[in-house]
């Protein structure tokens, strides 16, 4: 039988009470032998200064909050990422998707290690689902991206890679947090993560502006992933968008980033590649 659960215990969640102490035995990984310790193995195999493997790793995502500009517009979260997948020198995937579903209208993206992002991602989402199963209602962005950091947290010594953001809407409007494998969470009004985000910040911070049409929200998205692949080896492929307003979460269509490219320099009217100084 379920029960209803009041705001004060809602709020004991988000403050990471129950979420935090749900059971979690089947995903206990076991020890190394012998005292080996897994961060210090990782990256003697995988570091800067193994021989055989590098573990260097590349990516874009961003996501920001804004408000309509117009009444026919719906305001909301944008979260644009890219969907390269690289492995050093080589790409090792084109076409990966870094924007997880965690709820209806909630979504974890992906910078870091594929795996360990994958995997802790639908750990979340599992737990999401079973929160609104037994309460009868969605949980709040908060509380998410709060058991979220908390396992993080309890495997920070394992040499973990995440960087996630948690965006999402829920009866407090639209809300992004950042979560990261040391079990750091922070709210944001916008952010970028990855290898390619000092470039995707320098066209968020020049641009972005509390309140947007949804038009100008996109494109603003998408622009800021183009010139972030531009500049960075590691970042690539098609710019994958969510748009999530206060009704729905919409996947746009993937584009290109050569194509966002070409549109980019016709649309300042000159060559961006290769620009011959006059004699």
């Amino acid at each position: 039988m379920f029960k209803v659960r009041d705001e004060s215990s809602e709020l004991d969640y988000e403050r990471g009470g129950e979420l935090g102490h749900l059971p979690v035995e089947n995903f206990q990984f076991p020890m190394p032998p012998m005292g080996i310790q897994p961060k210090e193995f990782i990256s003697s195999h995988f570091g800067p200064a193994a021989k055989n493997l590098q573990f260097r790793k590349g990516t874009t995502t961003l996501a920001f909050i804004y408000e309509p500009a117009t009444p026919n517009d719906k305001g909301g979260i944008i979260i644009a990422v890219d969907s390269r997948a690289s492995a050093g020198e080589y790409i090792s995937s084109k076409s990966v998707m870094k924007i997880l579903d965690i709820g209806d209208r909630m979504v974890a993206t992906m910078a870091g290690g594929a795996a360990d992002c994958q995997f802790w991602t639908r750990i979340v989402a599992k737990y999401c689902n079973l929160h609104e199963l037994r309460e009868k209602t969605p949980i709040t962005v908060s509380a998410a991206s709060k058991y979220f950091a908390n396992v993080l947290y309890n495997y920070k010594d394992h040499g973990l890679s995440v960087g996630s953001m948690v965006c999402g809407y829920d009866k407090k409007g639209p809300q992004i947090f950042i979560v990261d494998n040391a079990g750091d969470r922070s709210p944001m009004r916008y952010v970028s993560v990855g290898s390619g985000s000092l470039n995707a910040y320098g066209i968020l911070d020049t641009n972005y502006k509390p309140v947007m049409t949804d038009e100008e929200a996109r494109k603003l998205g998408r622009r800021a992933i183009m010139h972030a692949t531009y500049r960075d080896a590691g970042s690539g492929g098609v710019c994958n968008m969510v748009h999530i307003t206060a009704d729905e979460k919409v996947r746009l269509p993937p584009l290109d980033v050569s194509k966002l490219w070409y549109e980019f320099a016709a649309e300042v009217g000159k060559d961006i590649v290769y620009e011959p100084h006059d004699e």
